[in-house]
This record gives C-alpha cells, sequence and structure tokens, in this order.
C-alpha cells in the first residue's frame, strides 16, 4: 500500500469510543465499505484517509491500520 492508493475500508479496529468532541467509533463505522485515497501514513505505520465524501465535513481525516484496508487500485 502507497500513498494515492485506492483503498476499501474493510472493518472498524477494537477498542474505538465515541466522545462529545468526535464520535470516532460511529465514524469508522458509515465509512466500512467506502472506497477512499491513502492521504499519508503517520511514523507508526497507520494509514491517514480523508473521509469528506461520507461525513460531508471538508478536510475530515481517520488514520487506520493498513489491516483494515483492502486495495482497490494502486
Amino acid at each position: 500500500m502507497d500513498i494515492g492508493a485506492h483503498v476499501r475500508l474493510v472493518g472498524v479496529p477494537g477498542g474505538l469510543d465515541d466522545d462529545l468532541d468526535f464520535a470516532t467509533k460511529c465514524t469508522f463505522e458509515r465509512c466500512v465499505g467506502h472506497e477512499f485515497v491513502i492521504a499519508g501514513f503517520n511514523e507508526i505505520g497507520m494509514a491517514e484517509l480523508v473521509i469528506e465524501s461520507v461525513t460531508g465535513s471538508v478536510g475530515e481525516a481517520i488514520w487506520v491500520e493498513p489491516g483494515f484496508l483492502e486495495v482497490v487500485s494502486s
């Protein structure tokens, strides 16, 4: 998986919770099955997915382990 690859989110990482600042678990659940482009990777290898196409919030992103992603095209 590389930056720019088209991927599908196929699962929700365990241990996620919703809080007052951000509904993390609900947001991930809404994104499952959708396709995104990998925008980058952080220092521990998590992929950044811009999810504004699902949430409608410009620039909103999630970080997810590659094991929860399926490559659609690279």
